[in-house]
Parts: structure tokens; sequence; C-alpha cells
């Protein structure tokens, strides 16, 4: 080359040779020189960074603690020096990890897998040339499961009405647990903890893979009425995470029992002299179901029966006409199927001393010749008959004015001479009165004059404890009604109330008839005394009392009422379903009427409320963003007739209200990937 530039023939690469060495020659034809030429050959930025060979898929276990090591990667640069500098950067891991300088990848938070099971990350390795060159690297990051999650029930606690007569086998309840977790971890099986109360053979079974609550014994609500089961739901995790939940099983009743009768057949003795409209006998039926017992005679002529059992005198008991009844007795409950039962009752009529002896003959002659007239000579005998029995018809004899002449048998009536008659002259008339009187109590006789000797009197039969239901005037509690031994003015006996509590109470004066003037409250007075007075008409007067006990039944006449009319609480979202509260109603009636059942309205997907509790619970974790509020209407109720209800409310309607507090799960966002 004439001009002395060196050139190059092919295009350098830096990383294939660095240096070159030239041995040039200067020569003008005669004279020839040498010389070295050394030429370095400068880098450019032509090559990217390359990984070596690395594992794109890593499983990491999701309960790592911070700052442990996910993997690492390494890119080489073939340049050199700031075009070779490699600079690692990473994308993907939403501040859970990181990259540093050398490669590795940390973690920067711990990890949940039940919040996020894999992540996709792309490490980018990037020279410090200019232009820089960069290369990508895509990783996958699998979440392993760690039994961090127990089992969930929807519900601490469930309750189930079951019929007693369900069938052995059938599903009283599909419970269901769930578990966040994966695999084994989220594989839930069921046990049953206990069953209160306890029985010799467990009542329920439960199915440890599906957690169906099932019968394994038949129920009879009339041994046991209520049953609490205590289930758990465990997961498959090493160790295992538990928990349980209480399932309350009410028992129906079903009418499977007729009433019963004490005894097969009763024998009953009633005093003739009963009073119309007072009670002769209270029967006791019981019937092992809930059910009202409804009582109905079969020939029961002259009688009558209350629904408490009570059977009455409705006519005239005269044991001369009619000394025996002979009564069927039926019980019917109001169940269906409608069962009975039956008894028989035989009425024996006891004898009271109503009848005076009788003689067979108003008059009685006889002659006696005067002359021949010695003592003891009989002279003629008197009969008289008493349509009573016993003492009551055992008669004696006597005269009512003493003679010295004659003299009467007083068991026989026979009429004999007590001497010789020869102080009386021929022709004369004698006129004797003869008494016939019974033994009795008080003693008749053929004539006797009455006096006011004895008190009225009311029968140790009349039942002195009443129950009557509220809210109801004019109620016939019976008739009581007394007896009085006399006769006339002297048993004639009038009635009064020693008290009639302010005019609640009105007893007829003449017939003894009680009956209420005023509506009663169970509420206000549970329960009255009343004291009859019976007084004769006789001079001086005589009287008797008779103490009544009275029970007020219970009407269902007040609703629930709740303690106050509206109720606001907040719950945190993100919760597992919980009782957030215990809304109790309270009812001012007894017994069945007092009971109260729950239901809500108007939001009825999230939540739930106990039927006999009031526990209102979630029924899934709670999303502020999707639905920061509910209202609803939460109502309590009497299951019974008639339905009686009270609302909890809130402002200007019956409503319940629940605020949902947000949690801060949402990390900033940018609007867009990249400016």
């Amino acid at each position: 080359n004439k001009m002395g530039v060196i050139s190059t023939k092919n295009k350098l690469n830096y990383e294939s040779q660095k240096n070159y060495t030239l041995n040039i020659s200067l020569s003008d034809g005669n004279t020839t020189d040498y010389a070295t030429v050394f030429i370095r050959v400068t880098d450019i930025n032509d090559n990217s960074p390359v990984f070596g060979k690395t594992n794109t898929t890593i499983a990491i276990a999701e309960n790592m603690p911070a700052g442990t090591k996910v993997t690492s990667v390494s890119a080489t640069d073939v340049d050199e020096g700031f075009n070779g500098l490699v600079v690692y950067t990473l994308k993907g891991g939403e501040g859970k990890m990181d990259i540093d300088s050398s490669g590795f990848i940390l973690l920067q938070k711990v990890l949940d897998r039940e919040e996020q099971g894999f992540y996709n990350l792309t490490v980018i390795a990037s020279d410090q040339g200019q232009p820089a060159r960069s290369t990508a690297l895509n990783l996958t990051i699998i979440i392993d499961d760690v039994n961090d999650n127990p089992p969930l029930f929807s519900s601490g606690r469930y309750e189930v009405m079951v019929p007693e007569d369900r069938e052995l086998g059938s599903v009283v309840l599909p419970l269901s647990a769930t578990d966040r977790d994966a695999g084994a971890n989220a594989l839930v099986t069921y046990q049953i903890i206990y069953q209160r109360p306890q029985t010799s053979s467990p009542v329920f079974l439960v199915d440890p893979s599906t957690g169906q609550l099932s019968l394994s014994q038949q129920l009879d609500y009339e041994t046991i009425k209520k049953f609490e089961v205590k289930v758990k739901a465990s997961d498959g995790g090493q160790p295992t995470m538990s928990t349980e939940t209480l399932v309350v099983v009410h028992v129906k009743d079903i009418n499977d029992n007729p009433p019963e009768f004490s005894q097969a057949v009763y024998d009953v003795f009633v005093l003739e002299n009963h009073q119309k409209g007072s009670p002769v006998y209270t029967f006791s039926v019981a019937d092992k179901d809930e059910s009202i017992r409804v009582l109905q005679m079969i020939c029961a002529l002259n009688h009558s029966i209350l629904q408490d059992g009570t059977i009455l005198v409705t006519g005239s008991v005269d044991r001369e006409s009619k000394e025996k009844y002979k009564l069927l007795l039926v019980a019917s409950d109001n169940g269906v199927p409608l069962r009975q039962n039956f008894t028989h009752v035989i009425i024996q009529v006891l004898d009271v001393n109503d009848n005076p002896p009788q003689f067979t003959r108003a008059q009685y002659s006889a002659s006696v010749h005067v002359a021949a007239a010695k003592e003891g000579e009989f002279v003629l005998s008197v009969s008289a008959t008493d349509l009573d029995l016993g003492n009551n018809a055992l008669i004696s004899y006597s005269l009512m004015k003493h003679s010295d002449d004659f003299h009467i048998k007083n068991d026989t009536g026979e009429i004999t001479l007590s001497r010789n008659l020869d102080h009386i002259t021929a022709d004369t008339v004698v006129t004797l009165t003869v008494v016939a009187t019974d033994h009795g109590v008080p003693q008749l006789s053929s004539n006797v004059e009455d006096i006011n000797d004895n008190p009225p009197v009311f029968s140790e039969w009349i039942q002195t404890h009443l129950s009557a239901p509220e809210n109801a005037a004019g109620l016939d509690l019976g008739t009581f009604s007394a007896t009085d031994l006399d006769i006339e003015n002297n048993a004639l006996i009038s009635y009064s109330l020693q008290d009639d509590f302010a005019g609640t109470f009105h007893i007829n004066n003449s017939t003894g008839k009680l009956m209420t003037k005023k509506p009663l409250d169970r509420e206000v007075m549970h329960s009255y005394e009343l004291k009859i007075m019976a007084t004769d008409s006789g001079k001086p007067q005589q009287s008797a009392s008779l103490v009544l006990s009275i029970a007020v039944e219970d009407v269902n006449d007040n609703p629930p009422v709740f303690s106050q009319k509206s109720y606001s609480v907040t719950v945190r979202e993100n919760e597992p379903p919980h009782v957030i509260l215990s809304a109790v109603a309270t009812d001012a009636d007894i017994g069945y009427n007092a009971i109260i059942h729950y239901t809500i309205t108007g939001e009825t997907t999230s939540f739930h409320v106990g039927e006999l509790s009031g526990d209102i619970a979630t029924l899934q974790p709670l999303d502020y963003e999707s639905h920061s509020q509910y209202m609803f209407i939460l109502k309590a109720f009497n299951p019974g007739e008639p339905h009686l209800q009270d609302t909890a409310n809130i402002k200007c309607d019956d409503s319940f209200s629940v605020t949902v507090e947000d949690v801060n799960e949402e990390g900033p966002v940018f609007d867009q990937s990249s400016y």
C-alpha cells in the first residue's frame, strides 16, 4: 500500500480476538525498513446477558419466614466492563419476593397459599452498556400447602326439630365443614365428641366422610325431649387441626300414646242428697304426649263431666229411686290420629236419713176386758216402715206421753198392759200416741217438731281447687251448695262471698252458683282464695264456710317483647361465620304461651338466626368492598294461637343494622403497568 494505511479486511470481534500484532516494512526500492504495529480491539456492547441452565419451576412451603431463599439465577455477558456488568430485576413478586445483586430470589413476606397458590416471576438480566441490553427469564413459583387452617362449620350451633317417629338411619342434619387448605390438609373427617343426655347406646351417628348426622336409635319424646350433640371436624394434616359445633336436636312430639286412666274400673260413692251441680269425683287422666284430653261420658243419666275430669250431678240423686249408676267414661286426645281410652265408673248411691218412719196404718184400735185384764197382757201391735237403709231404717217405738197402764216394746211396737185395769170403768176409751223414730243422724220420727240445731254442711266431695282461663267474663265456676239436716226455714240456706275481690266474683244467694263478673288477668293476679258463706234462716242462724282456691289459667295474650327496638352491630370483614348478637325477647305469659321463636326477613343469604336462641350469626365472611351495610327485620313470635310477635326496628321502619368494618386487605395499584 503506497499510502501506508492499515485497514481491516474482515469485521473484528472483540470477544474472539482482542489484540493484533502486525509486522510492516517500508521500502523505496533500494532500502527496506521494518516496524511492528500493535492493534488493540475496542469492545462495544453487542452481546446480551445469557442465563445459565436454571430450573424454571420451583416449589416452596407457604410458612417459610421472610428472608428465605427461593432460588437463584445467574446470567453472564461476554462483553467487558460496563457492557458485561449484569444487574438483575424481578417482576411478578407482588411485594412478596425480590432478587438481590447476586441473583438470589428471597422472600420479603410470608406466603399464604390460601390467598395465592403460585407466582409467575420474570427475572430480567440487564448489562450496563449504552444502549443497555437485557434478557428475561420466566419462573413459576408454586406455593406448597401447609396445614394452617382448621375446618370450619357454617355455624357454631345448629338447632333442628325432629319428629319422634323419624325412621332409623334417616338424616337428621347434613353437617359440612370446609378447610381452606389443600390435599390431605383439607380432607375433613367427622366424629361425635359427646351426646347429652347420655344413653346406653348412641342415639345419633355421624358419617365420618360426609358429616351427615343420622338416627341410630328411636327417638321418644316422652323419655327425652332434647339432645345436645357435640360434633368435631378434623383435617388430615400433620399435626391435625379441628373445630367443633353443637347440634341441638329438639324432639317433636307425635301422638303415639293414648290417654291413660289410673284404673280400669272406678267404684265411686255418693250421698243421695248430693246437690245438683256439685262434683262427685275427679278423675286423673294422663297422656304421655303433649295433647289436650277431651272427656266424654256414655250413659250418663243425671251426671255430666267437666274437662278437668270432674263428674257433676245434673239431676236429683235419690237412693230410694236408683241406688247404682254404671257409666262409661271415654278420654280422647286431640292429636292426629286421634287416640282414645275408656274406663268404667260405678257410682253407688249411699243412703242418707231423708225418710221418716211411716206407720202402716193411720189409726189402731183394740178392746180390752177390764175385769179380766192382767199385767203383761197383749193389747195390740203397731208397725212402721222406713224407706232408708241400715240404722236409718232401724225403728224404735215409744209413747209420746208416759202411761201407767200401758207399755210398748221399743223394738217391736207391741203394746201390753203394765198392770190390771180394775181402776178403770168399762167402756172407757184410752187414746195413746205412739212415736216411731229411726236411728239415723239426725233421727227422724213420725211426729217431731224441728228446732234449728244443725248448721249448713258443705259436702266433703266438693272440688275446692279450681282453675279458670283469663280474659273471659261471665265464667260459670260451678254451683257450691250446702245441705241442712233441719227442715223448713231452719234448712233454707242463703249464700254469700266474704270477699268478692272488687266485684270480680258473684254468687247466687239462693242457688250457690258462682260466676265471674270481670275478666281475670293472670299477669296481674295468678290465683284467688274465695270464702263462700252458707247461712240458714233459723233462729238463731247457723252458718258454714267453704274456701275455694282458684288458679288463673294462662292465655296467650302477651306478645314477645325485645329489650330495645333497634340494634346496631359492627362486624369486621373477612371474619369466618360466627355469632354477632344475641337478641333475647321476653314474654309475660308462661308455659307454651311463653315459648319464643325468632326469624329474620330482608337479608337471609348472609345472616341466620337461631330459631329458639335468638343468636344472629353470619353465614359467610362479609366483604366491605362489596357490601358495607346490611339492614333486615328481626322478628320474635309465639308459635301458638293467637300468633303474637314483636320486631326490632331502626330508624322509621322495623329493621336491624349491620355495619361491615373495612380491613386493609388491598394494596395501592397503579393505573397502568408502565409510563
